[in-house]
């Protein structure tokens, strides 16, 4: 039987959580994590993180500890972040951490470790969890790892924090349209990005859905 090991100071999303991976066949069990706050079978930890946790982390700086400290101990590790794009725009505007910051912290995380966007509600967060770590467990899942990134925050942004840019791809959108920052990215628009070799319309339109929630 698969385990689950809930922390201690998930509080409200305990009951829930229980409910929904013991339906699931785990054995579940509520205890104070050194680090993580969901944990399969010793092996696969997770940091969750609600869309407004995630800024008041990124202002504290304590999700990058969090995230340090789950890759040093266990050898599959993730940041789940849970909120829809309205969930972003809310949580941007009241922690008044800017777009620009909210990207770079994810491309600075994906050095490390990997983060996933869940779009959905809680029990969507859960459902990517338990496959995630099933992946891991079968051996078939991969934390992606970065042994550095680039001086361009540019490059970073678009090939760490956007689903489908690779970091050839990136490359090409960095050098076509001569990003050199975060603030770059922010502003670019789907005209530019469709002046690039290999972009198209749906590529584009992924992009800045990302970028700007548009």
């Amino acid at each position: 039987m698969n385990s689950l090991v809930v922390d201690s100071r998930e509080q409200k999303r305990i009951k829930s959580a229980t409910k929904y991976y013991e339906k699931l066949g785990y054995d579940v069990s509520v205890s104070t994590l050194t680090t993580g706050d969901y944990l399969f079978n010793d092996q696969v930890c997770f940091e969750f993180k609600t869309m407004s946790d995630y800024m008041s982390s990124i202002l504290d700086g304590r999700v990058f500890n969090e995230c340090i400290n789950q890759s040093d101990e266990y050898p599959y590790h993730y940041c789940i972040i849970q909120g829809s794009n309205y969930d972003l725009q809310r949580a941007l505007e009241y922690s008044g951490v800017t777009m620009q910051q909210y990207l770079g912290s994810k491309a600075r995380l994906n050095t490390y470790t990997t983060v996933i966007n869940s779009t959905g509600g809680t029990k969507n967060a859960f459902y990517e969890m338990h496959i995630t770590a099933q992946k891991c467990l079968d051996g078939k899942g991969k934390v992606k790892q970065y042994s550095h990134k680039s001086r361009n925050t540019a490059f970073n942004v678009l090939a760490y924090t956007i689903p489908r840019v690779s970091s050839s791809r990136a490359e090409s959108i960095v050098e076509t349209l001569g990003l050199e920052n975060i603030y770059d990215v922010a502003f670019i628009t789907k005209e530019q990005l469709l002046t690039v070799d290999g972009i198209g319309e749906k590529l584009a339109d992924n992009i800045i859905h990302h970028i700007r929630g548009e």
